[in-house]
């Protein structure tokens, strides 16, 4: 079971060329679709801890339930990560049981590729705009974004979270 997630996001402007070279790489597309993202709390305890807890919903037809640990010193965004497939109407009823809230909400057009061992994602945040993350070990992380020609310029280190609700989310 891998734990530790480790990737990077870069802001992009133009999708297309990216799905052009992801596709000229031989990119083998696994999914795509709309999410919704539901970070829970109790009266700021994880946020404070930065430790991330998410029920996300894929287009209404599946659903994971997320415990993200706070980031490490990593060149790249390397954090714990526990992800398992849930039943997304009992997952939030026993949230609500355990006295668990919705503190923050977003949601995202996702499309979602393998390539060279990594996971490549090109992402659509209505306020935000284009990114793509790539996850997987480091070095491949850095050949994958070398071929799809993303400059270290366009990096972001910042979650969508705190893009969308500012300091103090992860």
């Amino acid at each position: 079971m891998r734990i530790y997630e480790i990737e990077q996001k870069y802001s992009i402007h133009n999708p297309a060329a990216i799905r052009r070279s992801l596709k000229k790489l031989g990119a083998k597309k696994i999914g795509g679709g709309m999410e919704s993202n539901e970070i829970f709390d109790i009266n700021g305890i994880l946020r404070r801890k930065k430790i991330l807890f998410r029920l996300r919903r894929y287009g209404g037809r599946r659903a994971s339930l997320t415990v993200k640990g706070p980031r490490l010193k990593h060149r790249y965004t390397k954090r714990l990560e526990i992800e398992m497939p849930v039943d997304y109407g009992k997952a939030k009823v026993i949230l609500k049981i355990l006295g668990y809230g919705v503190r923050a909400t977003y949601s995202k057009k996702r499309e979602e590729y393998n390539l060279l061992s990594c996971t490549v994602v090109v992402d659509h945040l209505s306020r935000l705009g284009w990114f793509v993350e790539i996850e997987g070990k480091p070095k491949a992380i850095g050949r994958v974004a070398k071929l799809l020609d993303l400059p270290s310029s366009a990096r972001e280190s910042r979650s969508y979270l705190s893009l969308l609700y500012g300091k103090g989310w992860s």
